[in-house]
């Protein structure tokens, strides 16, 4: 579909391509932000909530300064700690002792949606949906005459 606006009293032409409504778009990977939180466990529980309300929520994450419940001055990007949403206490034990380091204020904190699967491999259903969607179809015998072409 050749894409057209106007521009200037005239019509410019930006290419092919495909028209979506507002309405159409949908964003599907979504990092939120938990914010100030009492601790680890209080950041997991906001994490869970902010999963549970939203479907789209993949991932919820905070900086460690912001978990300790103290305003830090210093802020910004440093290493970054993926911890599964439902993880048990050991699993949080090396994260609760980032938040209460404070040389490690800089550290980023996420809680990840687990996988629904273990042969999901990260190409979901959903991506090969949106990857046919995407895609040129060709007929057989496009496809053939395509081929001998070559």
């Amino acid at each position: 579909m050749q894409v057209i606006i106007k521009k200037n009293n005239r019509l410019v032409k930006l290419g092919e391509g495909r028209m979506y409504s507002k309405s159409q778009l949908k964003l599907n990977e979504l990092d939120a932000n938990i914010g100030m939180a009492n601790g680890i466990q209080q950041a997991q529980m906001k994490a869970k909530q902010l999963m549970n309300r939203n479907a789209g929520v993949t991932s919820a994450s905070a900086d460690a300064g912001k978990l300790d419940n103290q305003n830090d001055t210093q802020g910004g990007e440093g290493v970054e700690l993926r911890v599964p949403v439902n993880a048990t206490g050991p699993q949080l034990a090396q994260a609760q002792r980032m938040v209460k380091d404070q040389g490690s204020d800089d550290a980023q904190i996420t809680f990840t949606k687990p996988q629904t699967s273990a042969t999901d491999n990260g190409l979901g259903e959903s991506r090969i949906i949106e990857m046919r969607k995407n895609s040129i179809p060709f007929s057989k015998k496009e496809l053939s005459s395509f081929l001998k072409s070559l």
